[in-house]
């Protein structure tokens, strides 16, 4: 797979299995997408247009070959809105300020990561300025996991369903200043869960600020994500302290979100010969309110956390890369350098302590790949 997020912890009482070089070549994305645009009869006063784009996925392995799509709606326009419906980038992800990086992962865990059934409205109140909101509902990979450790007797939902048991989809909302070769922006999500179907929801979410810079030649992005974006494939998530319930099982007051702040920034030059450059770090900053009990006894949903044993403390990765543009052809040639720190005890807010943190893991990927556009 190319999708890697960060290092394992090292096993002190096992091999290493990735302290080793290894070769793999693959067949990876072929994406083909229809726009249909300029319909004789408006709707509404408005202009309709559709897009759909598909994705053969064909890595090697146990994975099967997978025509899947990646995105898909109708979208109405006015001289001032659009209302978008279906299947597209979330607003947090942000496709005015995205790691271009040659890894498919697009800067993931640093920046979030998810395509959303959604109903966007964007509105364009002056020539710069764009006000975007949107309803989006958790799918497919980009979900929430289910509780672990959660206490027994209790058969707590994740992902799709404890979004749907809450009845409210994601919110988002954001405000974007675009012109020529600037793009700044600010921006929210707002979720609701439910993971026990009889308890009650609880609120998280997560804020961010990026911007963009498109010279010539010269291109610079760079974001800040703080709040959990577990569900953009992101390292935060959300706890359950069975303290803090008492007798009344999926209390409200019980959950609490595992905060992370992540930030990245890209340069890259245009042209036939495009080198470029991305950096990103994260860190796990635990829930806001220390706990009621022991760490050992608390449920939670996130990834790289183990009360017993190591939990992720931060990751960073510098990633060097030169592009070749050939026409409708790439050559591209990319270095992931990434190293993972983690602590092997939480404190009583659920974060790694640093006083007992242990040998980073650093992970040297090559990625050479061909691209060619038509």
């Amino acid at each position: 797979m190319d999708f890697m997020l960060y290092p394992a912890a090292n096993n002190p009482d096992a091999d290493d299995l990735s302290d080793r070089d290894n070769l793999g070549a693959f067949q990876f994305f072929s994406r083909l997408d229809l726009r249909v645009d300029d319909f004789e009869q408006n709707v509404l006063g408005a202009d309709v247009s559709g897009y759909v784009e598909t994705d053969f996925f064909g890595p090697t392995g146990d994975v099967q070959n997978t025509l899947r799509v990646r995105r898909a709606f109708a979208k109405m326009s006015w001289d001032n809105r659009d209302v978008q419906f279906g299947m597209e980038w979330s607003p947090l992800f942000t496709l005015g300020a995205f790691p271009h990086t040659v890894a498919s992962e697009a800067g993931t865990p640093f920046n979030p990561f998810a395509r959303q059934p959604m109903i966007k409205l964007t509105l364009r109140p002056t020539e710069m300025l764009r006000l975007i909101g949107a309803t989006a509902w958790q799918m497919d990979a980009f979900v929430d996991a289910g509780l672990s450790n959660a206490p027994s007797g209790t058969e707590p939902q994740g992902g799709i369903d404890a979004q749907q048991q809450a009845a409210i989809p994601g919110l988002h909302g954001h405000a974007q200043y675009v012109t020529d070769r600037v793009t700044l922006g600010l921006g929210g999500y707002l979720k609701a869960l439910r993971p026990f179907p009889l308890g009650e929801r609880f609120f998280g979410g997560a804020g961010t600020a990026y911007a963009a810079y498109s010279g010539d030649p010269l291109v610079v992005r760079g974001k800040l994500v703080y709040g959990t974006a577990r569900d953009h494939i992101g390292i935060g998530g959300y706890l359950y302290d069975p303290a803090a319930a008492g007798n009344d099982v999926g209390a409200a007051d019980a959950f609490q979100q595992i905060n992370t702040l992540s930030t990245w920034v890209e340069v890259e030059k245009a042209g036939t010969i495009a080198p470029g450059l991305f950096a990103g770090y994260v860190t796990n900053l635990g829930v806001a309110d220390a706990l009621d009990g022991p760490t050992s006894g608390v449920a939670f949903a996130t990834r790289g956390v183990d009360p017993d044993g190591e939990s992720l403390a931060s990751v960073w990765e510098v990633a060097p890369r030169l592009a070749l543009n050939y026409g409708p052809m790439r050559f591209a040639l990319e270095v992931q350098v990434t190293t993972a720190q983690y602590t092997a005890r939480l404190d009583d807010h659920f974060a790694p302590d640093p006083a007992d943190a242990e040998e980073p893991v650093t992970n040297v990927r090559g990625d050479l790949s061909v691209f060619l556009f038509f």
